[in-house]
């Protein structure tokens, strides 16, 4: 079941280098499956397996191994395992609809219901897909519609939600803070790539999942696991819910690519899918890891730093010697001048403009490393962010 060695790859190493042309969707009633292809012909670039009584899948390329591909799993709702059961006892289908056959792009849905121990609906959920070329890279899209029936509970944990499948050699995966592999497990990011190595050894290809601002939980938390699913999952930042005669509605882009990792296009991609700026994005994720974060003596965040060999750090001014310092110089004495920005932000309220933001000049008097007077120099000045000693 190597996902991106026996289907993805060879779907996009055959498709994705020729140039983009009408797509056509096809429907087979014996195998329960929609397939796109050229208009043309040639090889399937995305099959949906859409069984009656199983989970559905979707593949860039069919398989006749039966891998799992992309599909959607909770391991935990209502204290029930749809990831890992994905058969009639679980599942039922109960329509598909080829909303646009032929095309630039084609469009497809399909609703599965998600059944409790005595076969009553727990939940119903609607996938529907689009797909597109743009140049040498084929643009997956993918909306999920859940409607509860009863009180629906995901239980918190590491797996579930949208979820790619084994994948092959030279398995890696970046985000976009750029942690890389194990480093991007648990972590929070706008995308993940996810890279293998070809059939033919001659480079790689790479599956970008892109979130969407209008996600519960965005940004996503991300699984990073070659062999037991990657994807965005909900339930790694806790429990959540959908109250019955409610919905829960996931968005997702698949960018599908080969050779080198193209975060600056994965980035671009990111925006237009979204409408937002990156650097926005990072910011409110920073600033909510930031309130989330536990907060740290001076001596113990001392004791938590790693330096390198033959360095050695000594704690010189904490609070309440000085407060929201967001900028400090030396001058000629030795003496350090502090910029305290009492304006700047707080956990829970944002930026405070509480007015009285102030320089500060601090000194070693008796040489042991550790600042013991301090003066104020100036305050009640509007938001300083930076400092300069002049001009005597």
């Amino acid at each position: 079941m190597k996902l991106f060695r026996s289907l993805l790859l060879t779907s996009v190493l055959l498709g994705v280098r020729v140039a983009a042309g009408e797509l056509v969707l096809r429907e087979g009633d014996a195998s329960h499956s929609l397939t796109v292809t050229r208009a043309g012909g040639g090889p399937a670039l995305v099959t949906q397996n859409a069984p009656p009584d199983a989970r559905p899948s979707v593949h860039p390329a069919k398989s006749p191994a039966g891998a799992e591909g992309l599909f959607w799993g909770f391991p935990g709702l209502n204290g029930r395992d749809y990831l890992r059961n994905a058969d009639g006892k679980h599942w039922r289908r109960a329509a598909t609809a080829s909303l646009l056959p032929r095309g630039e792009e084609v469009r497809w849905s399909t609703t599965y219901d998600l059944l409790d121990a005595q076969g009553d609906r727990v939940l119903t959920e609607t996938q529907t897909w689009s797909v597109r070329e743009s140049g040498r890279r084929l643009l997956l899209d993918v909306e999920w519609n859940g409607q509860a029936h009863v009180d629906v509970t995901v239980a918190a944990g590491d797996r579930g939600g949208f979820t790619l499948g084994r994948a092959g050699e030279g398995f890696s995966a970046a985000n976009a803070a750029r942690q890389r592999d194990a480093r991007a497990d648990r972590q929070r990011a706008v995308w993940l790539d996810v890279s293998t190595r070809a059939p033919d050894g001659t480079g790689n290809v790479h599956l970008a999942i892109l979130d969407h601002p209008r996600n519960p939980g965005y940004p996503a938390a991300w699984r990073v696991d070659a062999q037991g699913g990657t994807g965005p999952v909900r339930a790694l930042q806790g429990e959540w819910k959908i109250a019955r005669g409610q919905r829960a509605v996931f968005r997702h882009q698949l960018v599908i690519y080969d050779g080198a990792l193209d975060d600056v296009t994965i980035d671009e991609a990111w925006k237009a899918f979204s409408g937002e700026r990156l650097d926005f994005a990072l910011w409110v994720l920073a600033r909510e890891e930031g309130r989330r974060a536990a907060t740290l003596g001076a001596e113990e965040a001392v004791a938590r730093m790693t330096v390198a060999d033959g360095l050695e750090v000594k704690l010189a001014a904490a609070e309440p010697m000085i407060t929201q310092a967001m900028a400090f110089c030396w001058d000629h004495r030795g003496r350090m001048w502090v910029a305290e920005n009492r304006d700047y932000e707080n956990r829970k309220a944002g930026f405070s403009g509480s007015g009285d933001s102030r320089i500060v000049i601090l000194e070693d008097t008796d040489g042991d490393g550790k600042f013991d007077t301090r003066k104020v120099f100036l305050e009640g000045i509007p938001f300083p962010s930076a400092i300069a000693v002049g001009f005597d």
